[in-house]
């Protein structure tokens, strides 16, 4: 009996305690910080100038991309575009990407590299340049930007991207 009166006992001290404990009011919301530099980068479109490498047989360029860097290399991503003129006077953009194995990119410290069996001189082309700020997981699960892969991202069109990346959420 005396173990159920010292049970009953704490038990209504819990409870009261736990009735009587509210939250204050929220306060003022402090004043806003200011914008941080937005991360992700995109170059004006430029026009391809491919040249013929007899030693390889095919054809060459090579651009110079300042946003590209060793820490771009090492954990973020890198999307390219091509803008095709249609006969009837409108642009298809087209990630260069899906246009494997017509040309072929590689990247260093501020270049990329183009090789192509075909010339593709005179396209605009744009690079878009996205650190990364997380790592992905050991057993190889990919990170998410905005809930896309990489991969998602690097076949998706260029219109859609924008869309992504532009949305604040």
């Amino acid at each position: 009996m005396k173990n159920i009166r010292l049970l009953l006992a704490a038990a209504t001290i819990l409870i009261v305690g736990m009735i009587s404990c509210s939250k204050g009011d929220t306060g003022p919301a402090g004043p806003a910080g200011p914008a941080g530099p937005d991360s992700v980068t995109y170059s004006a479109w430029v026009n391809l100038n491919f040249e013929y490498n007899s030693n390889d047989s095919a054809y060459e360029d090579t651009l110079i991309t300042p946003s590209i860097t060793q820490a771009i290399l090492d954990s973020g991503i890198i999307l390219t575009y091509v803008n095709f003129k249609e006969t009837n006077g409108t642009y298809h953009v087209v990630s260069v990407s899906a246009m494997t194995p017509y040309i072929i990119e590689d990247y260093s410290v501020g270049k990329i590299n183009l090789l192509s069996s075909n010339d593709f001189s005179g396209l605009p082309y744009r690079y878009v340049t996205i650190p990364g700020s997380l790592k992905t997981t050991t057993n190889g699960s990919s990170q998410k930007i905005k809930g896309y892969t990489i991969q998602e991202l690097k076949t998706m069109p260029y219109e859609q991207v924008q869309q992504v990346l532009a949305d604040k959420n």
